[in-house]
């Protein structure tokens, strides 16, 4: 080990330094085993160690799986540090970053359009400290908006740095394995980290039950990307196969309107952006193919499964989902839908907020309505007087007329980038990037964890593609060099 000390001196100094290691592997046991804490965080430092050492890429891999699966209530590991929770996953998104740049090499100005709504998100948050805010409320608002940036910057990076395929795979295998995971929880098996409520009163379906999870935004970004997809050029059945069945699964016991909301604007968008006969000709299809396999799916499992248990429970779930999403979008529902009420007196007191102060808003942390309910520790306590079901009125209360044009600046610019490249990624990418905005107006992206990620994520990717080309030529350009200069002619 120290090849220019003589014989037993080297031999002391390794003997040294051995005693040191199984020093500090028993002190790394004993705090492991007697301190959980501190057990925990050398465990995942030396894991995210190892993953530098062998392949820096597979912690993107890691950040995607402990944000998005469906883990079962408490497995979602977090440190509340003073008036911030920080998650496992947004430190591995932050390592992941630190990871690639050095091995993707981006320009600096690649980091100008997040860099500005960062400075965005601080000058508000400086704002709600000066009001005099909650700094617990203030603070839990900017970390979600940072973390749809750190998104953002992740996803920029995938794409310039070709790991996209990798991640796809990552995403099959979190897509099934928390489709899996909804199931075992719509049959009461176990209990999930996320929201679930029955459904028996509102629809009559007594095995239906609603399950909200940290997988339903990324199901929903890839039914999107499916439909746009099949519009905008051909997609290989094997992906159908791969993304189609859990994200469908997640999302039906998710009894969600925004499914819908997202896919049609998706396709709409890549409708419009391969306008011609052929995208008439595969709208047709979709739509074709699409109602053929509901019409033979549906009847048909009902049919296999009747008089017994699955069909029942499956029968359930047809019955909730045909009332509460589909009947639900009449206006008749609508009218006495509790959720849509919500959001109406959401939308009276957010307009009154933002008349008193429309071009810079009240910062970050204001709250616009007063706490509901009896007990201190319930949702509408704690986070209600400051969260909002519509995420532009929220932000426009919050951040006014200045916050809305630098969150338009940074949602708006990939997608426009990505309709003018010519490429059918870029296409897809802003079809879904459309879709996830148009769900944030009823259901508030960048106001909640995990899902603030999924949104930077999309709008990254959509960045990425859009600048790949060039990136690539000016790669190609750069490997070329400079013309040799000719040599000089004639002589004395």
């Amino acid at each position: 080990m120290i090849p220019y000390l003589p014989g037993r001196p080297r031999l002391a100094v390794d003997g040294v330094l051995l005693t040191v290691f199984l020093f500090g592997c028993f002190v790394f046991g004993v705090l492991a085993v007697r301190r959980t804490t501190e057990g925990v965080l050398l465990i995942a430092a030396t894991f995210c160690l190892v993953v530098y050492w062998v392949k820096r890429e597979a912690l993107v891999g890691v950040t995607l799986f402990l944000a998005f699966a469906a883990l079962p209530e408490g497995l979602h590991i977090g440190k509340v540090i003073g008036p911030v929770a920080i998650y496992a996953y947004q430190v591995a998104a932050v390592l992941a970053i630190g990871y690639l740049i050095p091995i993707v090499r981006p320009r600096s100005k690649d980091f100008l359009l997040p860099a500005m709504f960062v400075l965005t998100v601080v000058y508000f948050t400086a704002v709600g400290f000066q009001m005099g805010h909650d700094a617990t409320m203030v603070l839990h608002e900017a970390t979600t908006l940072i973390e749809m940036v750190i998104g953002f910057v992740l996803a920029l990076l995938i794409v310039y740095g070709g790991y996209l395929k990798f991640c796809m795979r990552v995403m099959v295998v979190t897509l099934w394995f928390s489709a899996a995971m909804a199931i075992f929880s719509s049959l009461h098996a176990i209990r999930l980290a996320g929201r679930a409520e029955s459904l028996e009163g509102a629809t009559g379906a007594g095995q239906a039950l609603r399950i909200v999870l940290s997988t339903q935004t990324p199901a929903t970004a890839a039914l999107t990307a499916l439909v746009a997809a099949s519009i905008i050029g051909r997609v290989r059945p094997m992906t159908y196969l791969a993304f189609g069945p859990p994200a469908l699964m997640i999302s039906l016991l998710a009894f969600s309107r925004n499914t819908l909301i997202a896919v049609a604007v998706g396709a709409t968008v890549a409708f419009f952006a391969s306008f011609g006969w052929r995208a008439l000709r595969r709208s047709a299809a979709v739509a074709a193919v699409s109602a053929g396999v509901a019409a033979l799916i549906l009847p048909g499992s009902l049919f296999l499964l009747q008089q017994s248990d699955a069909g029942s429970w499956l029968s359930d779930q047809f019955t909730a989902f045909n009332q509460r999403v589909f009947g639900g979008v009449s206006a008749s529902a609508l009218a006495t839908d509790e959720s849509t009420l919500d959001r109406l007196r959401e939308v009276a007191r957010l307009n009154a907020a933002i008349a008193q102060a429309p071009v810079f808003g009240h910062g970050l942390g204001y709250a616009y309505q007063l706490p509901s309910g009896n007990d201190p520790k319930a949702f509408a306590w704690t986070l209600g007087p400051t969260y909002s079901h519509l995420f532009y009125q929220w932000w426009l209360a919050k951040a006014g007329a200045v916050g809305m044009a630098a969150f338009a600046w940074i949602a708006l610019t990939p997608i426009v980038r990505a309709l003018r490249c010519a490429t059918m990624q870029a296409k897809i990418s802003a079809a879904v990037c459309a879709g996830l905005l148009a769900i944030s107006a009823v259901w508030p992206l960048p106001e909640m964890p995990m899902d603030a990620l999924a949104l930077g994520l999309a709008l990254g990717t959509a960045m990425g593609f859009a600048g790949l080309l060039r990136r690539n030529s000016e790669a190609d350009q750069a490997d070329a060099g400079p013309a040799p200069a000719p040599a000089a002619a004639g002589g004395k």
